[in-house]
């Protein structure tokens, strides 16, 4: 894709703001628990939905976002597709504006060896990334089985529903050696993480610093 139109789509991100139900977090946790890096950035933070049960759960996660949305202890103004000078950090797990996924998934793996990203299934399709696939492939993908609670955009004040799309987590992992896994899980089946439960590998702190 040309940097020119990734220039102009982002520009319109802030009218992609759709937060991640907790439950999808939790299983995440769950799922990859022998996997997930203890520090973790997450870039498009929104309010929280993805951090906080992260940190409740013992990771410590540098979150940041174009917008301010109300996530705690969070930057704004930080635009990770533009921003020069990041730091490498252990992981990122995030849930990218869905029209912006494949170029936030390459920038995480220019910065990150651990990747996870909640997008929608239809992302394995596509004959645009049919060769990018080839040479990126995911280690895991966690397919749920059970449609994942509505993702509403964010003012949204109508009826609340479940999804009509379907959902996965995508992982990229730089330890993972062999094919591309896919299994499924059911969000219900997830328990709650506490605080404080044990997590992933140990690895480095990340510094917060950004060069906007």
């Amino acid at each position: 894709m040309a940097y020119g139109r990734i220039q102009h789509a982002h520009e319109e991100r802030g009218d992609d703001a759709y937060f991640t139900p907790r439950e999808a977090v939790v299983s995440l946790i769950r799922l990859e628990a022998d996997h997930l890096p203890k520090v973790i950035l997450e870039p498009a933070c929104g309010d929280g939905a993805i951090v906080l049960p992260l940190r409740e759960a013992g990771f410590r996660v540098v979150a940041s976002d174009l917008n301010e949305w109300g996530c705690p202890d969070s930057y704004s103004g930080v635009d990770f597709l533009r921003t020069h000078g990041l730091t490498a950090v252990p992981g990122v797990v995030t849930n990218p504006p869905y029209k912006l996924a494949r170029c936030f998934v390459v920038r995480a793996l220019q910065v990150a060896p651990y990747v996870a990203m909640l997008l929608r299934l239809p992302f394995l399709e596509g004959t645009g990334r049919f060769e990018w696939f080839q040479r990126q492939p995911p280690a895991r993908v966690w397919v749920s089985s059970r449609r994942l609670p509505m993702m509403h955009r964010q003012g949204w004040e109508g009826p609340r529903s479940t999804s009509k799309v379907a959902h996965a987590w995508f992982v990229w992992d730089a330890a993972w050696i062999g094919e591309t896994v896919v299994r499924w899980f059911d969000w219900k089946e997830g328990a709650n993480v506490s605080q404080g439960a044990e997590v992933g590998r140990e690895d480095v702190a990340p510094s917060p610093e950004a060069d906007a």
